[in-house]
């Protein structure tokens, strides 16, 4: 198991009148290549859930172990859990500070004693994952690109550090429509070609639609549903109960069944529904022709 949390339990400002339980109880498993979406209302433990994935937060109760290490570990060990696990916060660009996007890029490999080539080869390698010019953007500040260019900026420097698993909180928060898709497009290819492990957070059930296979429904700190994506959004009137509302193509799809069409429960993208609505109407068609055929039928005289 590449990330195993085991019944742990979290509190803000912890004996003291402003404690606030944060999480209650949660146990989750991830597994090498898989793609989670981790959802819920805001306030449900979603964000203080990942960063307990690679020990930035600390379970009061409860164990996180990442290939089975201890979160707790300090030193080199608690290093290596961090190389494996890298966390891209909601809005990183906010935490830029280095002067160009090289350097930003390169920081956190290079606090891990990678130096000269192989460095500069790193740097370019995680930008192109991202869609960003190498030689055109090395030496600009990154205060100067665009927000989608920020964002990729942001996960181009988690992915310098070559981790096992990429965990997002809320990746496309704030940008236009050509942003997001970029950013979904980049995650995509990555999971395809290098079997990277994605864990994002996000309020669009749109974009998790078109990237993850399998969803997390937080509520008050404990989980309300941990599967397929395709089963929680087929089951419309239970995860609204928790601030969840599905894709419109899901939405679409129930209203479909709703009025006697036999749409999959289970389509999620435009493109899963189009096809659908073609082949239930070529069977609709096929079977008309069928019967009319069988209505012409007549009986030669003898």
């Amino acid at each position: 198991m590449l990330i195993e949390v085991r019944n742990i339990f979290f509190s803000y400002l912890p004996r003291t009148p402003f404690q606030v339980r944060a999480l209650e109880g949660v146990s989750l498993t991830i597994t090498q290549g898989e793609s989670i979406g981790i959802v819920g209302r805001t306030g449900c433990g979603k964000s203080t859930l990942v960063q307990h994935f690679n020990g930035l937060l600390i379970p009061e109760e409860g164990q996180v172990l990442v290939e089975g290490v201890d979160t707790r570990v300090k030193g080199e060990a608690l290093k290596a859990i961090r190389r494996k696990v890298g966390l891209v916060f909601q809005y990183p660009e906010d935490q830029f500070f280095e002067e160009n996007v090289f350097q930003e890029i390169a920081f956190a490999p290079k606090n891990m004693g990678v130096e000269g080539k192989e460095l500069e080869e790193r740097v370019r390698w995680a930008m192109e994952m991202v869609g960003l010019d190498f030689a055109t953007l090395r030496d600009k500040s990154p205060f100067e690109l665009s927000g989608g260019q920020m964002r990729r900026v942001a996960i181009a420097s988690i992915l310098s550090m070559q981790p096992e698993v990429l965990v997002l909180d809320e990746p496309t928060a704030g940008l236009d429509p050509q942003g997001k898709r970029l950013i979904l497009g980049k995650l995509r290819k990555l999971r395809e070609e290098h079997a990277l492990t994605l864990v994002i957070v996000s309020h669009s059930m749109e974009d998790l639609a078109q990237i993850v296979d399998r969803i997390v429904i937080m509520d008050r700190g404990k989980i309300a549903f941990d599967g397929p994506i395709r089963v929680a959004f087929s089951q419309g009137d239970f995860v609204k109960q928790f601030g969840i509302f599905p894709p419109v193509v899901s939405q679409v799809a129930s209203l479909l069944r709703s009025r006697g069409f036999e749409i999959n429960p289970g389509v999620l993208t435009p493109a899963e529904l189009a096809e659908e609505i073609r082949v239930k109407i070529l069977e609709k068609k096929e079977r008309e022709h069928a019967g009319s055929k069988r209505g012409n039928w007549s009986v030669r005289p003898s």
